[in-house]
């Protein structure tokens, strides 16, 4: 699209915008980018027999399904325009709902605005049908009910919680995320959809009156729906199963963008791991089409089954490798700059960094495990911001080299700034002592006065490591008893394989190992996928390498406390594959 398409497209999508005058426009957009606005083309499409999806209308995609006896909506956009524009659009397109087949159910996938504040719309399309149906049918009116509005059982109370504690703090990130004050030229798209177009005077909501806890069937209109609990992009997501049409509703655990494992508007940590167990869930249904709440449906059992595992492989790959570098030290920042995704997955069309990115993500996991400090004594009581940009700007002004700058910090007692200074000197000139002898000075002098005792140690132990005076060894796991270790379930220990894997050594590997632990009747699969180790709690179709072994023995194995080899010679551990074949897959592993 040239630039004058693009600024044409942009200004149109956003004329209903009304946004004040902004800064100049800016009409510079990444190729990446500028190509996702081809997904938001407005109308509203077949995605499967009786499936329906409105996109283009809002930043998130409206979905009726048709019933042999009415409709369910899933999803209801941002705002009473919004929806008043989806059901013209789904009546223009389809005739749904009408007063013979009117709103029989709504279903709302999770709390977010974009999905749950244009629900009054359909509430009242439903009221209007039945009002209309019982006069034709009884000449008169007659009390009618609004329509059942299912949603996980926490969804009400999120929806109250950003509404009333995070209103203003959201609302002003919110704006700022999705451009919404920003001249249209400037708005390239939202990356999942055209854009969020939020008026708060436009909201209406249809609260939840059902609520699913886990897993809910239930049959609407003559149409069988299975709502499944799948915690992702928030922790109240639903997907919604077609049994019937393999047509699987997916919510925001997938769309055509690297996802939001975090967002910079703000939210609580979202679990991971959750996401990939929701994402797995989802995989072994087989579903044949795929309606994601954003951006595109997909058609067609192997491309969705190929869809959802690179998608799935690359959230666990980047919370496998962030924990992974947690364990050897590493802070936030240096893991950022370090892990990204392999080609294979950081060149999937369906993982552009173009809503989400890996950066922002290996953050929020890294502080989702360990809170805001990332471990380095001169970041534990840093400076406040307005006494930072103060010194900032007297060193710049000073002109003398760091080393110096550090040195005289700490010779006046400005121990806070000097150990700052020091770090940054030392993560230059990491081989120099006096940058080493400098920070170990520094921390050592605010442990000394530190009021608190968890600061106190923490700096001096810190300043003794760095000196080479304190050694603190790894976590001594083959001290543990072997009674301990007995008394442990062998699901943990499977589970944390994946956070150990050297990714980097198992890029090119795609192998099925099938685990039988004899003692505990328990299999479990591990399938080694370029990079990634997914855990599956069950036996394989097919493996390339079988280890059956007392879950005792694997346990002790796992601890250092014996020997695979061992093992494999005195008959503990049998394998089919050969003795190097688990030895060289063991190796692929930090112990």
């Amino acid at each position: 699209m040239t630039a004058t398409l693009l600024h044409l497209a942009l200004s149109l999508s956003l004329s209903s915008c009304g946004a004040p005058p902004g800064p100049a426009p800016v009409l510079e957009v990444d190729s990446r980018l500028a190509a996702q606005s081809s997904l938001f083309e407005r109308g509203v499409r077949a995605a499967g027999e009786g499936v329906w999806v409105a996109s283009g209308f809002g930043l998130a995609n409206s979905i009726l399904l048709e019933a042999p006896g009415g409709v369910v909506i899933v999803d209801t956009m941002s705002g009473r325009r919004q929806a008043e524009a989806v059901l013209a659009a789904f009546r223009e397109t389809t005739g749904l709902p009408s007063p013979e087949k009117p709103v029989r159910a709504i279903i709302l996938t999770h709390h977010h605005s974009d999905h749950v504040f244009g629900g009054g719309v359909f509430v009242e399309s439903a009221l209007e049908s039945a009002v209309e149906s019982a006069v034709e049918n009884a000449g008169g009116t007659s009390p009618v009910a609004a329509p059942p509005v299912y949603a996980h059982a926490t969804t009400s109370q999120e929806i109250d919680r950003v509404v009333n504690a995070l209103s203003d703090a959201l609302y002003l990130r919110s704006m700022r995320m999705f451009g919404q004050f920003l001249p249209a030229a400037s708005v390239a798209n939202a990356g999942i959809g055209p854009t969020l177009d939020y008026e708060p005077s436009d909201l209406t909501l249809a609260r939840p009156t059902h609520v699913v806890e886990e897993r809910l069937d239930i049959s609407v209109a003559g149409l069988d729906l299975t709502l499944v609990h799948a915690p992702g992009e928030s922790s109240d997501q639903l997907f919604v199963w077609l049994p019937k049409s393999k047509t699987l509703l997916a919510g925001d655990n997938i769309y055509r963008a690297f996802p939001n494992l975090y967002t910079i508007r703000g939210t609580a940590y979202r679990d991971v791991r959750q996401w990939v167990a929701s994402l797995d869930t989802m995989r072994d249904l087989g579903a044949e089409v795929l309606v994601p709440s954003h951006t595109s449906p997909v058609a067609g059992k192997e491309a969705i089954a190929e869809l959802l595992t690179a998608y799935r492989d690359a959230i666990q790959y980047i919370h496998d490798q962030t924990v992974r570098g947690i364990n050897r030290g590493a802070t936030a920042e240096e893991l950022v700059a370090e892990i990204q995704l392999p080609p294979h997955l950081a060149d999937h069309p369906w993982l552009a960094e173009t809503y989400g990115t890996v950066a922002w993500s290996v953050r929020a996991i890294f502080d989702g495990y360990l809170g805001w400090f990332d471990g380095r004594g001169a970041h534990l009581d840093p400076l406040s911001a307005e006494d930072r940009s103060l010194r900032l700007s007297a060193a710049l002004e000073d002109g003398r080299p760091l080393a110096e700058q550090a040195k005289s910090a700490l010779a006046s007692g400005d121990v806070r700034w000097a150990a700052e200074l020091a770090d940054h000197w030392l993560r230059l000139k990491p081989k120099s002592k006096a940058a080493r002898e400098t920070l170990a000075a520094a921390l050592e002098e605010q442990g000394k006065v530190h009021p608190s005792a968890n600061g106190r140690h923490y700096l001096l132990s810190q300043a003794a490591e760095i000196r080479g005076e304190l050694k603190i060894p790894p976590t001594p796991r083959t001290e543990v008893s072997d009674e301990f270790v007995d008394s442990l379930a062998i699901g943990p220990f499977m589970e944390a394989l994946p956070v150990r894997l050297k990714a980097e050594k198992a890029l090119d590997r795609d192998t099925v190992v099938h685990f039988h632990f004899p003692d505990v009747e328990e299999h479990y699969t591990i399938h080694l996928r370029h990079g990634v180790a997914e855990v599956r709690h069950r036996a394989p179709a097919k493996a390339d390498l079988s280890i059956t072994v007392d879950a005792k023995i694997w346990k002790r194995i796992a601890f250092g406390k014996r020997s695979p080899i061992a093992a494999v010679a005195s008959g503990e551990l049998k394998t089919g594959g050969g003795l190097f074949a688990v030895v060289g897959f063991l190796n692929l592993f930090e112990r």
